[in-house]
């Protein structure tokens, strides 16, 4: 396989992955992207495994290859902003 092709081939991995992670459709994960919806970035965990981080309206997820870890959800801490959220 060349190289463009084997990249095109884990690009399409990964972004399957992400699809897979917050339960979208392909398309919609690419456009979420595309759009600052889903932000990633390269992490390494405390073993020296690499994975990519991705975080989806509040949600995170660990993508390694082969495997998707989801984030335990944690309470949001009540900031006093009626509603709000955030952890002031």
């Amino acid at each position: 396989m060349d190289d463009q092709r084997e990249m095109f081939a884990e690009l399409n991995a990964l972004l399957a992955a992400i699809a897979k992670a917050f339960e979208l459709e392909a398309d919609d994960a690419v456009r979420a992207i595309e759009a600052s919806q889903i932000a990633l970035a390269m992490e390494e965990d405390d073993s020296g495994h690499k994975y990519v981080a991705a975080t989806y309206q509040g949600r995170q997820v660990r993508i390694y290859e082969g495997a998707i870890k989801h984030a335990a959800e944690e309470p949001a801490e009540d900031c006093g902003h009626e509603g709000c959220g955030c952890a002031t």
